[in-house]
């Protein structure tokens, strides 16, 4: 019976035609995704996965511990590559094959931007050219001290439990970090919520008909009759909603990451997140961030197919139905512009979150129970587990007990 509520599914159109978005969709992001951008020594730009094994192998002798000699080391070569003559002169030539050498330890400059920023909201991609290997002992400190600084602005809302919870968190963080070549991880995170986000939609408009097809085709009164209608015939449903959910979510999303991650390398899994994400308070690795992703992806994707879901058992329509996910998903944007403090909490915590994990790790959202506090992430994970569990024998239960009208 499962098997034949997914050929129903697919059998029709709108199923081919959701299918063959959903690959073009994935083979264009994936596209993206890998065109990774190298400059060689002659200042010529190249592109895709063999430019980034070439930026790999240069970046590689940057790999290790960023202590305080790793510091001063980088910061003397990128003043000397910054104040040399390619770098300083006019033509565009020149000043590429000044960014083949500085592109080497790159990520480190990134750092030493954020470090050294005038304040901690401010970001300025010549900050590093201006710092001395003397000012190497400040880059960690100076990580706190610009967190506690804008903590201390008046525009900022901060309970002082937040405040303590957000400087226990960066005091908690390891250090020195540890550096390496992170590229293929820095694309898996800017471009996996695309993928996510779009596998979402589409396994929520799919699964949107199962409870509405016999509605649709008048059906329903045929079907409650049989003898397993409303026991196995239900439960089938159920299975094979669950079943397509998990399908277009980890076949799309592996794909892409086997791709993106196997044709960019996946060097740095061990580094802490901050590489990656510098003002992060959770203090995790690189790949246990994209783990958090993927994971998160999926509990998303269930629960918004399994909302849509429960919306056409009990509506008996496919075209509201998968009207929700959408709503779900853009209206929220749509809010954040101007908001009171306990909407945007609210906001915080809708099922969007989880299929955009990535910027999580880099906003601040904090949510205090009297003198507990913690951060989005967790929350997210343990409110929609829970709901998850909850959601699927409400759809049953609701399906099982429909009225025909």
């Amino acid at each position: 019976m499962v098997k034949y509520e997914l050929q129903k599914l697919f059998s029709r159109p709108l199923g081919k035609g959701a299918m063959a978005a959903l690959a073009a969709v994935l083979l264009v992001t994936t596209f993206f995704a890998c065109g990774v951008r190298w400059t060689d020594q002659a200042g010529q730009n190249h592109t895709g996965p063999a430019a980034a094994r070439q930026l790999r192998q240069q970046q590689k002798a940057w790999a290790g511990v960023l202590d305080e000699t790793m510091l001063r080391r980088a910061i003397q070569a990128n003043w000397d590559v910054s104040h040399s003559a390619d770098a300083q002169s006019q033509d565009i030539t020149r000043q590429n094959m000044a960014y083949h050498q500085s592109q080497a330890f790159g990520a480190i400059r990134d750092l030493l931007n954020q470090a050294y920023s005038s304040d901690f909201q401010s970001y300025d991609y010549y900050t590093a050219d201006t710092v001395t290997p003397d000012q190497a002992p400040d880059f960690y400190t100076n990580r706190l001290k610009l967190l506690q600084q804008w903590m201390g602005e008046e525009e900022t809302t901060f309970t002082p439990a937040e405040e303590a919870y957000l400087t226990e968190q960066y005091q908690a963080a390891e250090t020195p970090f540890l550096v390496d070549y992170v590229t293929g991880w820095q694309q898996f995170y800017d471009y996996s919520p695309t993928v996510i986000m779009l596998s979402a939609l589409i396994a929520s408009f799919l699964v949107a008909g199962i409870f509405a097809q016999e509605s649709q085709w008048k059906a329903d009164a045929i079907f409650f009759s049989t003898r397993h209608g409303r026991g196995k015939g239900t439960a089938a449903k159920v299975k094979a909603g669950v079943l397509l959910l998990t399908g277009l979510y980890w076949v799309p999303f592996l794909v892409f990451a086997g791709l993106t991650l196997g044709l960019l390398g996946t060097d740095g899994a061990g580094c802490p997140v901050q590489v990656i994400a510098w003002k992060s308070f959770y203090n995790i690795t690189v790949g246990q961030g994209a783990l958090l992703i993927a994971l998160g992806g999926y509990l998303g994707t269930l629960v918004l197919g399994l909302l849509t879901m429960w919306m056409s058992a009990k509506t008996g329509s496919a075209m509201a139905s998968a009207v929700l996910p959408f709503a779900i998903i853009f209206v929220p944007a749509l809010l954040l512009r101007n908001t009171s403090a306990l909407l945007s909490d609210i906001l915080g915590l809708l099922p969007d979150k989880l299929l955009q994990l990535n910027r999580d790790f880099t906003y601040f959202d904090l949510y205090q129970l009297g003198d507990t506090v913690t951060g989005a992430v967790p929350l997210l994970f343990a409110l929609y587990l829970l709901l998850t569990v909850l959601l699927i024998p409400l759809l049953y239960r609701t399906y099982r007990r429909r009225q025909l009208k």
